[in-house]
């Protein structure tokens, strides 16, 4: 049994392209740990333990993903040689039985080569983005080492102009959807999250104390704002979007639909208006007219 976790989604692609070009017989079973919270650092020991006792001499090429996702791949995989290994493993993992086989899939490599190359892509393209944001970050933080608030102001200055002339470049590049959010209502970011978190990669914000930097960060290809936030008005951060990005894709949100606060947020450049509360289907429906959707991936 082969274990591989440096670079293993560039090194999984490589080999199931081949494996589908020279082998399409392999099967691959991707176990889905990145979409449970109960993910523990114990498990890649367990699941390793678990693999050498149910396959034994069997050749098996295991790949670690960053974000905690395993793929196993193997010629001869049955579905039932799977149950009993996700039987085995439920209680070492304090997994119930339909959690565990919900976190399972098996693919044929012959036949489901497109959509394991798509699983894998977006992988490595969520990977690009994390570590850009992560540089992102360090410019917005080195400010804070200067000692006199001329020299912040400065130093925030030049770091703001270079993210905002990289914004649309950065949103274009990028190939997965990302959305962000300001809501300070409990309710309606719960709802949102519901919506959003098994299609979209999103970010909530609370307040609109951090929306300007957080947007330049993240140059979102969507941006959901309430007019009616705790320390500032979502038609000021409408404004200053703007001013950085003029072709933000932006619908507000409010408990107050009345006609003066759709006017001034439309004449600011929103692109729609969603009164709260809001449906599962006007909000999908406001995502995917977004024009910076075109080539991207859910």
């Amino acid at each position: 049994m082969q274990i591989i976790s440096d670079d293993s989604e560039h090194r999984l692609l490589k080999d199931l392209k081949s494996l589908w070009q020279g082998h399409p017989e392999h099967r691959c079973l991707q176990l889905k740990f990145s979409q449970t919270e109960k993910y523990d650092e114990e498990w890649p020991g367990l699941i390793s333990k678990a693999l050498k006792a149910f396959f034994e001499n069997v050749l098996l090429d295991v790949f670690e993903c960053q974000d905690h996702d395993v793929f196993i791949i193997n010629r001869t995989m049955t579905h039932k040689r799977i149950a009993q290994l996700l039987t085995h493993l439920k209680p070492e993992l304090g997994l119930a039985s339909e959690e565990i086989a919900g976190l399972a899939s098996l693919y044929e490599v012959g036949v489901d080569w497109p959509k394991l190359r798509s699983i894998i892509e977006k992988k490595i393209e969520n990977i690009r983005i994390e570590k850009e944001q992560v540089e992102n970050e360090k410019i917005f933080k080195a400010s804070s080492q200067y000692s006199s608030n001329e020299e912040k102001d400065l130093a925030f200055q030049a770091s703001s102009k270079e993210l905002t002339a990289s914004l649309p470049k950065r949103r274009n590049k990028r190939k997965i959807v990302d959305i962000m959010i300001i809501e300070d209502d409990p309710l309606s970011q719960r709802l949102i999250s519901n919506v959003l978190k098994d299609t979209y990669n999103y970010t909530i914000l609370g307040d609109g104390k951090n929306a300007l930097m957080t947007y330049l960060i993240k140059a979102p290809d969507v941006l959901f704002l309430d007019i009616n936030l705790p320390d500032i008005s979502g038609h000021d951060i409408l404004k200053k979007v703007f001013e950085i990005d003029p072709k933000a894709y932006v619908i507000m949100f409010s408990g107050n639909g009345d006609k003066e606060n759709v006017l001034k947020a439309v004449n600011l450049g929103a692109k729609g208006f969603l009164g709260k509360p809001f449906t599962h289907d006007k909000l999908m429906q406001y995502i995917k007219k977004s024009p910076h959707m075109k080539g991207k991936w859910s």
